[in-house]
């Protein structure tokens, strides 16, 4: 395939400063800017007085901007940029939160409940967020000293939690147990009794996390993340609830139409099957200069026949560029 160049007809949404943007790129923007406040909470939590208001207050903000609009928190999970492994321990911690949001609404779990699972969802490796920004760009296994910090992560983000001042049992309960298996394999103590929230956060970690780049290693489709944490019994009471809530082609993720046209999901419909795409490529490979947006087909020139097979498509064009598509 020919290189990828972006021609300059594309209107860009700021190229009408006076316009009102889309609903879904003023969201886009507001999960933006909920990543860059998290930022601060998580990778310098005693530089912040207010932590436990300002984290209860994310967490809010999480719940919201995903029960408004869910197409657009997806997207924001799984849409990949190189840029994502840089932020990757914010971002990962962000997006186990809004997994867990969906699993929330989607169970009638209740605020106060959704809003201590969102906080345990971002606080989960609290002692460790820096750690995972290293470990997201290096390719080679892990150090001693990596492997000790890991292994003793659930417990230490839990006394960071305890020495901040939290003391919602649910929320530090969670964080400590994250990591345990109710068959007894998890760690760091090896429980067989797990909070059911602990359970949740443990199967939306896994699967974000296996949803994300790494060095070395594209994000997974997510019908093989789901194949991977079912085959690893990894998914837990909750991990068909995340499958069916994302759907067969969530927002975000590149996919090949019959016709050889590369484009991205945008919006799902409730025929899993035909969600709303953004066309990207002609038939031949070629980028157009103007994507445009379209509902798939079960039959016919906007079938889908499966994951794209370069995921390079997905930097090619900004977010909200494809997010401002009517």
């Amino acid at each position: 395939m020919q290189a990828l160049q972006l021609s300059p007809a594309f209107d860009s949404p700021s190229d009408s400063p006076c316009e009102v943007p889309p609903p879904a790129v003023e969201h886009w923007q507001q999960w933006q800017t909920l990543e860059a406040n998290l930022a601060t909470l998580l990778l310098e939590p005693y530089r912040c007085p207010t932590f436990i208001t300002d984290i209860a207050t994310c967490a809010a903000t999480l719940l919201s901007l995903t029960a408004r609009d869910p197409d657009v928190a997806i997207f924001h999970m799984v849409h990949t940029t190189p840029e994502k492994m840089n932020r990757y321990g914010v971002m990962h911690a962000m997006h186990t939160g809004m997994l867990l949001a969906l699993i929330g609404l989607r169970k009638d779990w209740g605020d106060a409940r959704n809003i201590s699972a969102i906080k345990a969802g971002l606080t989960m490796n609290i002692s460790i967020t820096a750690l995972q920004v290293e470990l997201a760009q290096q390719a080679g296994p892990l150090t001693p000293e990596q492997k000790v910090a890991i292994d003793a992560h659930p417990l230490g983000s839990w006394k960071m939690l305890h020495d901040l001042g939290v003391t919602d049992e649910e929320w530090l309960i969670a964080v400590a147990q994250h990591h345990e298996r109710p068959d007894g394999k998890g760690y760091p103590q090896g429980l067989t009794e797990v909070h059911p929230l602990a359970d949740a956060i443990r199967t939306c970690d896994v699967f974000g996390a296996k949803m994300s780049p790494r060095a070395g290693r594209a994000r997974m489709p997510t019908p093989r993340a789901a194949a991977e944490i079912f085959r690893q019994r990894s998914a837990g009471y909750f991990g068909a609830t995340i499958i069916r809530e994302l759907g067969l082609y969530p927002p975000g993720c590149l996919v090949e139409l019959c016709t050889g046209e590369q484009a991205m999901v945008v919006q799902r419909h409730r025929d899993p099957h035909t969600p709303d795409v953004v066309v990207l490529s002609d038939t031949q490979g070629h980028a157009l200069a103007r994507p445009y947006r379209c509902q798939t087909t079960r039959t016919g020139g906007h079938l889908i026949i499966g994951a794209a097979p370069d995921q390079s498509w997905g930097a090619l064009f900004g977010p909200e560029d494809i997010l401002s598509l009517k």
